[in-house]
C-alpha cells in the first residue's frame, strides 16, 4: 500500500511504523505494523499479541510520531 510522499520518487509505506488503528467493526488496535502484501497488514501490540488486518476493513490509521 504505497501512499503519497515527500515527492514523486519516495513512497510511504506503513512498514514498521507504530499507529492506532480502527477497524470498520469497531475495533481499536495499537502497536507496530508490519506490511505482509498488498492486501493484508500484520500488528504486533506491546503485549505481544498479534493481529492480522485486511487493509480493506480498515476505517483509518493514526500514526504515532
Amino acid at each position: 500500500m504505497a501512499m503519497g510522499g515527500a515527492d514523486k520518487n519516495s513512497e510511504f509505506t506503513l512498514d514498521n511504523i507504530i499507529g492506532i488503528i480502527k477497524v470498520l467493526s469497531g475495533e481499536v488496535i495499537i502497536g507496530r505494523i508490519k506490511c505482509l502484501d498488498e492486501n493484508f497488514i500484520l500488528v504486533k501490540t506491546k503485549d505481544g499479541k498479534h493481529f492480522i488486518v485486511n487493509k480493506k476493513a480498515i476505517s483509518y490509521i493514526e500514526i504515532e510520531q
